[in-house]
C-alpha cells in the first residue's frame, strides 16, 4: 500500500515540476476537477499557476493553507492528511489578484490509483467506444454500474517531449451513462476494491496504446542509468 501511494504521488507531482507560463488569473493544474478524489492519510497537493507573487488560499474540509506564487506564477499548497470520506466537500482557491474563487464541488477523500499503461489498459468496457473493446456481458455490466463512491479521470491521450503543466481530461462519476468509455480494467479493479474496502476509489487512467516503457521513466532516472542513457540519447538525437 505504502510502495502504491508513493508511486501515485510521484505520477502526480511529476506534473508539479513543471514550468508554467504566467496567465491572468489562478487556474489549478490537472488532474483538478469537481467529482475529484483526494487521497487519504497523506499529504494532498494542490497546484496550479497565477500571476507572479500572488497570494493563493485554499479551503477544504475545515483546512486554509496559503503560499505565494513564484516568478514563474507556479504555486503549490499541500493539505494536511485527510480521513477517507464520501461526503462530497468543496474545494476553493481564491488568489489576492482574482474577484471570482475556483470552485470545486462533490470532492471525495479516498483512495487514489493510477491505472497507466498500453492498448490493454486503454481497453475499455464497451465496443461501442473503441472498436477492439467491450468487456464479456457488456450491456449487462453497464447497466449495473451504479457506483457513485467511484470516480475516473481520463486522460487525453498525447505526446509531448517536455512534462506537461496540464492533461486533458475531467473526473466522472461512475454509472450506466459515463462507464462505458471507461478503461474496462481499472472500472472493474476499482469496482471489487470499493466493494471490499468501503471508501470511494478514484482512478488516474492514463494510457497510450503501443507505448514504449521508457516513454512513462523520468528522464532524470534514464539519464543517470548506463543501461538506459543510450536509449535517451538516441531518442533526443531523433527528435533533434
Amino acid at each position: 500500500m505504502k510502495n502504491k501511494i508513493k508511486s501515485v504521488a510521484a505520477a502526480l507531482l511529476g506534473l508539479a515540476v513543471s514550468a508554467f507560463p504566467a496567465l491572468a488569473g489562478v487556474t489549478l493544474a490537472s488532474p483538478f476537477t469537481s467529482h475529484m478524489v483526494l487521497q487519504r492519510e497523506m499529504k494532498v497537493p494542490v497546484w496550479g499557476v497565477a500571476d507572479p507573487g500572488e497570494q493563493i488560499m485554499v479551503s477544504f474540509a475545515g483546512q486554509e493553507k496559503s503560499a505565494t506564487a513564484g516568478a514563474d506564477g507556479g504555486w503549490r499548497i499541500d493539505l494536511d492528511p485527510l480521513t477517507a470520506s464520501a461526503e462530497g466537500r468543496a474545494l476553493v482557491v481564491r488568489g489576492s489578484h482574482s474577484n471570482d474563487p475556483v470552485r470545486l464541488d462533490d470532492v471525495f477523500v479516498g483512495e487514489v490509483w493510477l491505472a497507466s499503461g498500453q492498448s490493454n489498459m486503454e481497453f475499455t468496457v464497451s465496443k461501442k467506444v473503441k472498436y477492439f473493446a467491450g468487456v464479456a456481458n457488456e450491456e449487462q455490466e453497464i447497466a449495473a454500474a451504479n457506483y457513485p463512491l467511484i470516480r475516473m479521470f481520463t486522460g487525453a491521450m498525447t505526446t509531448a517531449y517536455e512534462p506537461q503543466g496540464r492533461v486533458a481530461g475531467q473526473w466522472l462519476v461512475c454509472s450506466p451513462e459515463t462507464v462505458p468509455a471507461f478503461s474496462a480494467i481499472a472500472y472493474l479493479y476499482a469496482r471489487d476494491l470499493q466493494k471490499e474496502i468501503q471508501v470511494p476509489i478514484g482512478i488516474l487512467s492514463l494510457s497510450y496504446g503501443a507505448s514504449t516503457a521508457e516513454a512513462w521513466i523520468r528522464r532524470e532516472a534514464m539519464d543517470s542509468d548506463p543501461q538506459l542513457k543510450p536509449m535517451l540519447d538516441r531518442f533526443d538525437s531523433d527528435v533533434k
